[in-house]
This record gives structure tokens, C-alpha cells and sequence, in this order.
């Protein structure tokens, strides 16, 4: 059961590394940005450069991740900036308009897509292409995730002048990253309540990689999970909690990381299960510790999700994962990502 998600996670091993090079080659090539930097998409897509939030710090460049929705209708964009856009198949609509927009005043827009003839593509002043090919776009995103977040560390990593040979060697454990995460979920989803929510906590960039994880528990069969600020949880949505949920807390910086251990031990008697996602941080954060870090988390999460959805016997290839009403909330949002 869920033989194809299980082969995209597995597949971030082989896939990952052997785009390090095609991509820091690409990305060599782009000039560096003259203004302000917007990244962004829909989806998975706008996610991606906001969970790399710490990593873009650590080398000193200022994104600001946002939405295809914001950067088309509310961004006042002028010639002096550079949007980069993420869409895997090049056509999401949305995009495709912030595309459009940000040219219409001038700025320059670059492209990550998989197809380099796409709207996106065509829309774009710069096409980075992804050196791979989906294996399927009906599980929740995994692989594609990765690849999304992989491009633009090396876009980045170029503009600031760092090598690429620290991602390699990063890469290089992924193996190993991906049996400790699968080991680690499984145990996480053997505590999980089936009947229960599932609330996932991160502060700063954490906060994006929490909406991720969400997204996928959605994407895996549209089961109720919910992604929030680690400190504005506990300022309401803590009376949305039951006996039955679950809470994890990331906690890849200091500041989530403390405040997500007292909710953790606050409601740990109180759950089904609560749990703290945190690597060892490190005394000084440097790109490549934060990058390694978010990776590690993404992993865990990307197997919870099927851990989960193999606990439940959904299907994720289905839509909503084979329960009631799935076909017609697909005919939905065919309707209205069509407009």
C-alpha cells in the first residue's frame, strides 16, 4: 500500500545529490539581484523559501517568501527587483500571473520549473530547470519539496559566492537521514490517536515547515492537521485540543525550541501524544547546519504522513485517499484552480 510515496521518499537519496551539480552549474549563471529578492508560489512552492528563511540569513541575502496570490495582487513590484517562482509543472495559473505582473513593471522574474516550455517558462525572464522528472503528482509532495528547496539553496548559495561542495557532502548522509527519520515516525505514529487532530508547532522558519507538514496529512487524504506559530498556540487554539490529538513542537531554533518543550510537558499528560522535533542545535548557526537540520525535519515529517496514512489504510494516490467524497471535492478544485 502507498508503494509510490514510499518510492519518492526513498528516491531523495539518489535524486538529490545528483542534482547538486546541474543545478549550482545553472544557478552559477544568474546574475545576482539588484534589489529587493520576492521567492515564492503556490503551495508547496511558497512554503519552500520561507522555511529557508534561516538559511538565506546565514548568508546575508534578504528573500521575502510569499505567495503566488500576494506577489500578483498585492505586491507593488518595480524594475530593480528579482521574483523567483516555483512551479514543478510550469502551470499553475496563479503563478503564472505573478509572473506576468512582475514583468509588467519591469522586474526580473526567474523561473524553477521542471517544464522549460511552459507558461511559466515563457512568462519568465530566466528559466532554471529541475534536472528530474516527477514520479507522481498524486501523492503528497515529497520529492518534488526537496528539489523545490534544493534549487533555491543553490540560486542562493551562488549570489553570496559559497560553494557547492558543502551541499555535497551534506547530501551524501542522506541514506542514513532517511532510515533514522523513517524510525523515528513510525514510533511517532504509533502513539498517534487515529481518531484525533494533529497540531504541529514552529516558530520563525520552523512555522513554514510545520504548514509542510500539514499540508501533507491534507494532501494524504484531507484528515484534520493544523500548523501554527508555537507561541501564538497557546493563546487560543490551545482550547481547540482534545484528549484524543496530537501535538508536535519543531524546535530547530533556540526560541522554538524552549518554548516548544514547556508546551510539550504542558499537555504531555494531557494527549494522545506530544512530541518535540529538534536536531542538536548548534552555538553558532552556519547555512550548512541550517540546511541539514530543515532537511532532517522535512524527512521526518514526509514519513509520518505515510506512516499515517498506512496506520489508517488510506490510499494516498486517491483523492482524499479513498474516502467518502473525494471524487467530488477533486471535480471542485479542478473548477476553481481553473479560474
Amino acid at each position: 500500500m502507498n508503494e509510490m510515496m514510499a518510492r519518492e521518499i526513498a528516491a531523495q537519496a539518489d535524486i538529490l545529490p545528483a542534482s547538486v551539480q546541474p543545478l549550482a552549474k545553472r544557478a552559477a549563471s544568474v546574475s545576482l539581484p539588484s534589489g529587493r529578492v520576492f521567492a515564492g508560489g503556490c503551495g508547496d512552492s511558497a512554503i519552500a523559501p520561507a522555511a529557508l528563511r534561516g538559511f538565506f540569513e546565514c548568508l546575508g541575502i534578504d528573500v521575502v517568501a510569499s505567495t503566488s496570490m500576494t506577489l500578483a495582487s498585492f505586491t507593488r513590484f518595480v524594475p530593480t527587483d528579482t521574483v523567483v517562482l516555483t512551479s514543478i509543472s510550469g502551470s499553475t495559473r496563479r503563478t503564472v500571473e505573478a509572473a506576468k505582473v512582475a514583468r509588467e513593471r519591469g522586474a526580473r522574474v526567474i523561473a524553477i520549473t521542471c517544464n522549460g516550455a511552459s507558461s511559466l517558462a515563457q512568462a519568465a525572464s530566466e528559466v532554471i530547470a529541475l534536472p528530474f522528472e516527477p514520479l507522481s503528482r498524486k501523492t503528497p509532495h515529497t520529492l518534488d519539496y526537496t528539489m523545490t528547496v534544493l534549487a533555491l539553496s543553490q540560486l542562493a548559495l551562488a549570489w553570496s559566492k559559497e560553494q557547492a561542495g558543502e551541499v555535497a557532502k551534506i547530501l551524501e548522509a542522506l541514506p542514513s537521514s532517511l532510515i533514522a527519520a523513517r524510525g523515528r515516525a513510525e514510533a511517532m505514529a504509533a502513539k498517534m490517536n487515529s481518531q484525533g487532530k494533529l497540531f504541529i508547532l514552529g516558530a520563525g522558519p520552523d512555522l513554514a515547515t510545520a504548514e509542510y507538514g500539514v499540508s501533507k496529512f491534507h494532501e494524504a487524504g484531507g484528515l484534520v492537521a493544523i500548523a501554527s506559530e508555537t507561541e501564538n498556540f497557546i493563546h487560543g487554539q490551545n482550547f481547540m485540543v482534545e484528549p484524543n490529538d496530537t501535538i508536535i513542537a519543531l524546535g530547530g531554533n533556540s526560541a522554538g525550541l524552549k518554548r516548544g518543550r514547556e508546551i510539550i510537558e504542558a499537555f504531555g499528560e494531557y494527549v494522545a501524544s506530544a512530541e518535540m522535533i529538534a536536531p542538536e542545535l548548534q552555538p553558532k548557526l552556519t547555512w550548512s547546519s541550517v540546511l541539514a537540520d530543515l532537511l532532517s525535519t522535512t524527512f521526518i515529517l514526509q514519513h509520518l504522513c505515510l506512516a499515517t496514512a498506512i496506520r489508517k489504510g488510506l490510499m494516498v494516490e486517491l483523492p482524499r485517499a479513498g474516502r467518502a467524497n473525494g471524487e467530488k471535492l477533486l471535480a471542485i478544485q479542478r473548477i476553481v484552480m481553473a479560474n
